[in-house]
C-alpha cells in the first residue's frame, strides 16, 4: 500500500516518494479543475456587478475599487453582507444567489476532497485509476502472474514508473504490485478503454506477460494501434513462433515464459539491445548487442578505447563482412556495421546509449 517502505535502495525510495506526492497534485488538479473553473466564473461575474451595476451612491465615498469589489464578493460567499441591498434586480439575485452558491460549491469541494483522500488512503481501485491517468513515458505491463510480478519488481528496481492491467480481480500478486506503489488497473488489457486508463499513449513501452498466448497477441496489436511509437514485449510459450511473430508484426520482442525470464522482460522494455540478462553478485548483467552506426563517435575507435572509456567487457565483434572474432584484439578499429557483444551493467547501457545518441559533442576515450 501507498506509504509503506518497499525494497527500493534509499536515493530511489525517496525519488518514488516525490513522484508519487507530484502525482497526487495533479490528481487534485484534474478532480478540482472543473470546481475551479466554476468559482471563479461566478466570482468574476460577481465583482462585475458590484463594480459596474451597484449605485454609487449607496457606497462608502461614492466609490468602490476592483480591490474592494473583490472583498465585497469574498464577504458574500460567506454569508456576509458588507454592503446594503438595492432595489436593482441583478444586485438582489448576487445578494441572495452568491451564498448559495458558493456555499454548495465549496460544500460539494470539501466532500469531494475528503472522498479523494479516503481513497488514497485506502489505495482503492477509482484512486489507483486516477494517478494511473497522471503516469507519462512509464511501461505498462499486463498479467501479474508469476512472471509478471516478476516483471514489475524488476521495473521499480531500476526505477521505471509502471502500471499493470490484470484480468482477474483477486489475482494474488496484486497486493505485491500495490505494496510497491504500482497502480493496479482491474480488466481487459486487449480492451482499448482498459489501455487508456493505464495511459498507454503516454507509455514508452508495453509488456504483455499474461498466461494467454492469443491474449498476449492482441494486445500487443491494440497497443500499437494506439501508440505506434510504444516498445511492444510479449510473451509467448512457442519460442519458434515468437521469433516469426516478432519479425512478421514488428515487434520490438517476444520471448518464451522461463522463471528467469521476467528480467529479461523487463530489461527488453528499457532497451531493445538487451540479448539477454541475468544476476552475479547481486547485479543484473546485460548481454548487449552494440551496432555502429555512421555518424557516430564509435566509428574509428579500437576495442580497447570502447572498454576504457565506457567501462564495458567486449567479447565479441562481429565485422561488416560477417566474421566473427571471438577474442577482439584490443588494437581492432570500429567501423560502420560493425557489431558487438558486450557484458555490462544497466549503467553502462546508458553510457554506450548516450555515446551513439548524442552527437553534438565529441566523445573523449582517453578521459
Amino acid at each position: 500500500m501507498e506509504g509503506q517502505e518497499s525494497d527500493l535502495p534509499e536515493a530511489k525510495h525517496v525519488q518514488h516518494d516525490v513522484k508519487q506526492k507530484t502525482r497526487f497534485l495533479r490528481v487534485l488538479f484534474q478532480e478540482f479543475r472543473s470546481f475551479f473553473v466554476c468559482l471563479i466564473f461566478v466570482f468574476a461575474i460577481s465583482c462585475c456587478v458590484l463594480y459596474y451595476v451597484y449605485p454609487k451612491a449607496e457606497l462608502p465615498h461614492n466609490h468602490i475599487s476592483w480591490l474592494q469589489a473583490v472583498y465585497y464578493t469574498w464577504l458574500m460567499i460567506f454569508f456576509q453582507n458588507p454592503l446594503p441591498i438595492v432595489e436593482n434586480w441583478m444586485v438582489s439575485a448576487l445578494f441572495f444567489g452568491l451564498p448559495v452558491v458558493g456555499m454548495v460549491t465549496i460544500a460539494e469541494g470539501v466532500v469531494h476532497l475528503g472522498n479523494l483522500l479516503f481513497q488514497r488512503k485506502r489505495y482503492s481501485r477509482e484512486w489507483q485509476k486516477l494517478m494511473a491517468a497522471t503516469y507519462e513515458n512509464h511501461i505498462v505491463v499486463c498479467g501479474l502472474g508469476n512472471v509478471g510480478v516478476r516483471v514489475v519488481q524488476h521495473l521499480v528496481t531500476l526505477g521505471e514508473n509502471v502500471v499493470a492491467i490484470e484480468a482477474e480481480p483477486h489475482a494474488r500478486f496484486i497486493q505485491e504490485a500495490e505494496r510497491l506503489n504500482v497502480p493496479v488497473l482491474v480488466g481487459d488489457a486487449r480492451d482499448s478503454s482498459t489501455l487508456d486508463n493505464a495511459s498507454t499513449r503516454k507509455a514508452k513501452a508495453i509488456v504483455a506477460v499474461t498466461d494467454n498466448d492469443l491474449t498476449n497477441l492482441e494486445t500487443a496489436l491494440t497497443a500499437r494501434e494506439m501508440h505506434p511509437q510504444i516498445k511492444v514485449i510479449i510473451r509467448m510459450f512457442d519460442q519458434k513462433l515468437a521469433k516469426q511473430v516478432e519479425k512478421s508484426l514488428g515487434l520490438d520482442g517476444a520471448y518464451s515464459s522461463s522463471a528467469r525470464s521476467s528480467r529479461l522482460f523487463a530489461q527488453a522494455a528499457i532497451s531493445e539491445n538487451i540479448l539477454d540478462s541475468f544476476e552475479f553478485g547481486g547485479t543484473t548483467i546485460n548481454a548487449y548487442q552494440l551496432i555502429v552506426k555512421a555518424n557516430t563517435f564509435l566509428v574509428g575507435a579500437t576495442i580497447d578505447q570502447i572498454r576504457h572509456k565506457f567501462e564495458v567487457t567486449v567479447l565479441l565483434q562481429e565485422k561488416t563482412e560477417g566474421e566473427l572474432d571471438w577474442n577482439p584484439s584490443p588494437n581492432n578499429v570500429l567501423a560502420v556495421g560493425d557489431r558487438l557483444l558486450i557484458m555490462t551493467d544497466r549503467a553502462g547501457i546508458k553510457r554506450l546509449h548516450d555515446a551513439t545518441t548524442h552527437l553534438t559533442l565529441p566523445v573523449n576515450y582517453h578521459d
